[in-house]
C-alpha cells in the first residue's frame, strides 16, 4: 500500500476515484475494460442521451442484471446510482471482481457477498435497510473495507475477524452520524495503515484499542471526543496523517 493510498483512502486515489472513469449506461455501448463505472438507476436525474420510459428501464436492469456475471475482464465497478438487492445479488456472480464500490443501496442483505473470493476492496455507501454485516467476517480476502451510515448497524465487531485489513473506514455522513457500540475489536486489526471514524458516535469513547496498532499511518475522526483519547495516540510512533502526527 503506498502512501497516496494511506493519505486519502482507495477509493480517492486518482487511479481509483469514480470521477475519473468514464460512465456507460446501455449495453451497446459497453466496451471490454477492467474498470467499469456502471449508471443504471435514477436515469431521471441523470444526462443521458436518451430517456427512458418506466418499461424500458426495468428492461435495461434485467439486460444489465443477465449481463454482469458474464463480464470475466471487470476488475473494479463503480455504481454511482442506487443499487437494488437485484442488482447487488448479480454482481456478486462477478468472479473476478477485485474492487466494489456502492454510492448507496437499497440493499438488504449482503450475504450473497462472500460469492466474490477475489475481492479486495470494498466500499458500501449509505444502505439503510442492511441489517446483519456478519458475512463480511468471511472475507479474507479483503485489503481495504469502508462503510457509510449504516444505520441499522451498531454493533461492528465482526470486522475484527479481518486481521488482514489495510485500510478501514467506518463512518456516517455529514447530516447523519454513524453510531458504533464501541471499537474494541480493532485491536486485532494489527495490519492497518489507515483507519476513518468520520461523522460517527461511540457509545464508549474510549480510543484504547487503538494503541495496539503499531501499523497505524493514519487516523482521521471527528474531534466530538475527549480530548484525552486523542493524547493517547500520540503513543503510535508512526501516526503522520490526520488528527495526531507523531512523525
Amino acid at each position: 500500500m503506498n502512501e497516496d493510498i494511506i493519505k486519502k483512502g482507495f477509493w480517492n486515489t486518482e487511479e481509483y476515484n469514480d470521477f475519473n472513469i468514464k460512465i456507460t449506461t446501455f449495453l451497446e455501448d459497453y466496451e471490454p475494460t477492467e474498470k467499469l463505472r456502471l449508471l443504471i438507476t435514477q436515469l431521471e436525474h441523470n444526462s443521458i442521451k436518451r430517456k427512458l420510459t418506466a418499461t424500458q428501464s426495468k428492461k435495461l436492469i434485467d439486460s444489465w442484471c443477465v449481463k454482469l456475471p458474464e463480464l470475466k475482464e471487470v476488475k473494479y465497478l463503480w455504481l454511482p446510482s442506487r443499487v437494488s438487492q437485484k442488482i447487488f445479488d448479480s454482481i456478486c456472480e462477478m468472479e473476478n471482481l477485485e474492487g466494489l464500490w456502492i454510492k448507496w443501496s437499497g440493499i438488504e442483505s449482503i450475504n450473497n457477498i462472500n460469492k466474490l473470493k477475489n475481492l479486495k476492496h470494498l466500499h458500501i455507501g449509505s444502505s439503510s435497510k442492511i441489517e446483519d454485516i456478519s458475512i463480511l467476517g468471511e472475507m479474507k480476502s479483503l485489503i481495504t473495507l469502508k462503510t457509510e451510515q449504516l444505520s441499522k448497524i451498531t454493533d461492528f465487531s465482526v470486522i475484527g475477524k479481518l486481521t488482514q485489513l489495510e485500510g478501514l473506514g467506518i463512518d456516517g455522513s455529514i447530516t447523519t452520524a454513524q453510531k458504533i457500540d464501541n471499537i474494541e475489536f480493532m485491536s486485532s486489526l494489527q495490519q492497518l495503515k489507515y483507519l476513518t471514524l468520520a461523522h460517527t458516535q461511540m457509545k464508549q469513547k474510549s480510543f484504547d484499542s487503538l494503541l495496539k496498532l503499531q501499523n497505524l499511518e493514519k487516523f482521521l475522526c471527528d474531534d466530538n471526543y475527549p480530548k484525552k483519547e486523542f493524547e493517547k495516540l500520540k503513543t503510535i510512533k508512526t501516526l503522520r496523517f490526520g488528527n495526531i502526527e507523531t512523525l
